[in-house]
């Protein structure tokens, strides 16, 4: 007599999984679960983060093991599933399988998805709230489903975080590489625990670097850390950071780059350096081991209709699997971007003196006032369905319109920023022209200060030259007394008379 499909269902959750330190080959298990129904077996699930081998190096490996030692027949045959759900319970990827398990044997997918795309690519799918949920269903008989049991365990990965304050005396006369270092000890056993270095290279760049001690143990990972500059004031700015967890191999010293430089940090002294002593404070944050896993609960034959009016119902959506068919088309972004490097069906084109670039009007006209207004008045553009721009070089006019159509600029630098700010003011590109002013304003030096005033001046940017004015009045000997400023007063001394009767404008 066919007595239908007895199913079991067991989810796994597995916190702080972006956390998990495992290198290929070693694996994540979970609480053990005993399944009376399917003849007392008991089982487990077995995650390998990066790989069971070298055969599927940083891809994920999923199975379900039988226990070596349960009440159950020497072999069992059955049916089950593995899958990974995203926060709704749909499901993203899933595999069935039919096996006969031995006592002690495992059986499931090697290589199923690549480590990247599930820390990096699709992690919003994948991690929500950095927790990666697996579900295995285990099923005997055919027919209608009889839920026999469901469990939820829970795998967590333990991270601490430690916090230090490294303070650089005597800033302004430090040496190229001349390293000045902070130790921080260990509070459960001798010796060091951190170590961090501050020095400078050659091109003003400011690096830190922090080295682990050999009595941190091995599975304590140094997964991030970030790097703040505590200003004159008190107030803490956010000035780098490494993020290791997405690397396979494991290092036990990390250099990181400041986002301020030398020069950038000398300029604002007044601020950024109080008795010239630069303070930052370092927060690293470790990978530790399992703080615990358990199984949280156990429901025996429990009605479906009941469990779903639980509050932590995890709904089972596999029906049309629409997350997993969803995630095999590209983003409106990336379409965006193709129809532009494919150059399909343009029907307007953008001319400097030198290169004619193909593009949309539609695009054009979405983004663009300016260039909407060409499109759809009795303009010379819309006639000709040409539009020149005489006055822009040829790779500002590759920039602007793949940022039209992606709200991405590759490769910014100040020269580039300036005339891409030039570019979006004229064809009123608000946020272009928000992206270049902040780049700009980001990195303003004594020596191009006024060259951002020119240009904010010219364009009648309140808000930008106001910026540039409070960075000149707090420099005001160094960029005052540089070479820059001597030509700015030759070009535009009335500029120049402004902004230094400021000074005397803002005492009062």
């Amino acid at each position: 007599m066919n007595n239908g499909r007895k199913e079991y269902t067991l989810f796994w959750f597995i916190e702080n999984y972006s956390y998990c330190w495992h290198k290929n080959g070693k694996r994540l298990v979970s609480p053990n679960f005993t399944v009376d129904k399917l003849e007392d077996t008991t089982w487990a699930l077995e995650l390998y983060p990066r790989g069971q081998d070298d055969e599927d190096k940083d891809e994920m490996s999923l199975f379900l093991n039988r226990s070596e030692q349960d009440d159950g027949p020497r072999i069992v045959s059955l049916k089950y599933e593995l899958s990974l759900l995203a926060a709704d319970g749909s499901v993203i990827w899933y595999e069935e399988y039919d096996y006969a398990f031995k006592r002690g044997d495992g059986y499931g997918s090697d290589g199923l998805l690549q480590m990247d795309e599930i820390l990096l690519g699709r992690k919003a799918d994948y991690l929500p709230q950095d927790i990666l949920t697996v579900r295995c269903k285990i099923w005997k008989g055919e027919g209608n489903v009889r839920n026999i049991g469901q469990s939820s365990a829970r795998t967590r990965i333990r991270i601490e975080k430690n916090s230090f304050l490294h303070v650089v005396e005597n800033f302004s006369t430090l040496q190229p590489n001349a390293k000045q270092t902070t130790t921080i000890q260990s509070h459960s056993k001798k010796g060091c625990f951190i170590s961090s270095s501050l020095y400078f290279t050659e091109e003003n760049m400011i690096m830190i670097e922090i080295v682990l001690s050999d009595t941190i143990s091995a599975n304590q990972i140094l997964c991030k850390c970030e790097l703040s500059l505590i200003d004159g004031s008190g107030s803490v700015i956010e000035c780098g950071g490494t993020d290791n967890r997405y690397e396979a191999v494991r290092k036990s010293t990390h250099t990181i780059l400041l986002s301020l430089s030398r020069e950038a940090v000398l300029n604002r002294k007044s601020e950024y350096l109080p008795d010239d002593k630069l303070s930052l404070i370092c927060e690293c944050t470790f990978s530790s081991g399992i703080e615990f896993k358990k199984i949280e609960e156990t429901l025996n034959e429990i009605p479906l209709s009941l469990i779903k009016q639980k509050s932590n119902y995890v709904p089972i959506k596999n029906d049309y699997k629409t997350a997993e068919k969803l995630s095999t088309y590209p983003s409106v972004l990336e379409d965006m971007k193709a129809l532009y490097i494919n150059q399909c069906l343009t029907d307007v084109e953008v001319k400097t003196e030198t290169k004619s670039f193909p593009a949309h009007k539609i695009v054009l006209c979405a983004r663009s006032p300016v260039f909407k207004a060409m499109m759809t008045n009795d303009m010379k553009e819309k006639i000709t369905d040409c539009i020149h721009v005489d006055d822009l070089e040829n790779d500002i006019v590759q920039q602007m319109l793949f940022f039209l159509y992606s709200d991405v600029i590759e490769d910014f630098q100040w020269s580039t920023a300036t005339q891409l700010y030039y570019a979006a003011d004229k064809y009123q590109i608000g946020k272009l022209k928000e992206v270049c002013s902040s780049f700009l304003v980001g990195n303003l030096t004594t020596t191009n200060a006024g060259e951002l005033l020119l240009l904010a001046d010219t364009h009648s940017d309140n808000d930008l030259k106001k910026s540039v004015e409070d960075f000149i009045l707090e420099n005001e000997e160094q960029v005052f007394g540089s070479k820059e400023w001597e030509m700015l007063m030759e070009t535009n001394p009335l500029l120049v008379m402004k902004t230094m009767h400021l000074k005397y404008k803002r005492e009062k």
